[in-house]
């Protein structure tokens, strides 16, 4: 049992559960079930649902964001220690649970970028933590965010998340302000100096609502992934909370980022549920960051079969479209 639970957290079976992936993802695609994102989500500059035509081509660049992504997390918990064990379970339940929802994982989208964008952003702050002469630092984050608001809009709703963040970082004064201030106002001064974009650019974006895009199966589905992914990681981020409180002053800072984020993601799915796609790879994202904290804190014989439950059961909702 303890060797399966290693298992479970090693990088092996990360790899695995993305071969896995890979296969469901396609067979999903060969029969239809990867809906191409439409519309334009950007502010003044074309999304990325936009940027590869080609669906097959589109669908290898998905996968290896998903990929990308998934590596990068395991890196993150590697170089900052945030889970306080080395694990690569994270990015194993993140990949099981987009894997579910066919057009989130096999496609480039805002919701792929967004996910990827969002990692390294957790990364900036972390590495800023009680600088105060992180400036560069602060102003590239949000010079990296202002960038990627004018093709995915829902960028703008995490600035003010990423404020807390500096505040949780402690690094919060007038010169990380006038430094993020700086990198939202240059990205678009730049782009405009060099007439990439004009101010008739500017514009709400325009994109087909997902839901109508769904047969009221399809729409079950995917909803009950999205359903079941808040439920069990906001449940692991409540089990956690006591643990976390007993962290010193840095690794709460590093765990209250994510969770704010978690927190928030969730708000916004819920808010502009039109465009849930968007939203649903970072929150499967800090959702198994949460389980898989949960996880890592307890090493009973029984945890395996749990976190073999959940993996089933994702694997479960994405076959249920062959079925109904």
């Amino acid at each position: 049992m303890n060797r399966l639970n290693r298992f479970f957290h090693s990088r092996n079976c990360t790899a695995l559960i993305y071969v896995v992936a890979v296969v469901l993802t396609y067979v999903a695609y060969q029969t239809g079930q990867v809906r191409a994102i439409t519309g334009s989500q950007g502010i003044a500059l074309q999304s990325p649902n936009s940027w590869i035509t080609s669906g097959g081509l589109s669908l290898a660049a998905g996968l290896v964001l998903l990929a990308l992504t998934a590596v990068s997390f395991v890196a993150l918990n590697k170089v900052y220690n945030v889970m306080r064990e080395p694990s690569a379970l994270m990015s194993s339940l993140y990949v099981v649970m987009v894997m579910p929802m066919p057009m989130a994982a096999g496609q480039v989208y805002g919701g792929a970028l967004l996910s990827g964008v969002m990692l390294a952003v957790v990364a900036l702050m972390f590495s800023c933590y009680g600088d105060t002469t992180a400036n560069r630092r602060v102003y590239i984050t949000f010079f990296i965010m202002s960038l990627a608001a004018l093709v995915q809009y829902t960028f703008v709703f995490y600035l003010p998340i990423v404020i807390v963040g500096l505040a949780q970082m402690r690094i919060l004064n007038v010169r990380s302000l006038l430094a993020m201030l700086m990198g939202v106002v240059s990205t678009v001064w730049i782009l405009y100096g060099v007439g990439a974009i004009g101010l008739s650019d500017i514009e709400w974006p325009r994109f087909a609502s997902t839901l109508s895009q769904q047969s009221v199966t399809e729409r079950i589905i995917s909803l009950t992934a999205v359903g079941l992914t808040m439920i069990l990681g906001f449940a692991a981020m409540c089990a956690n909370l006591m643990k976390m409180l007993s962290y010193n002053a840095k690794f709460r800072a590093y765990n209250g980022f994510l969770t704010v984020i978690f927190l928030s993601t969730m708000l916004f799915m819920a808010i502009d549920y039109s465009n849930y796609t968007a939203y649903f790879p970072i929150l499967s994202l800090t959702a198994a960051y949460q389980m898989a904290h949960y996880f890592a804190m307890r090493k009973q014989r029984g945890i395996v079969w749990v976190i073999l439950g959940v993996m089933v059961a994702y694997l479960g909702i994405y076959a249920v479209r062959y079925f109904v």
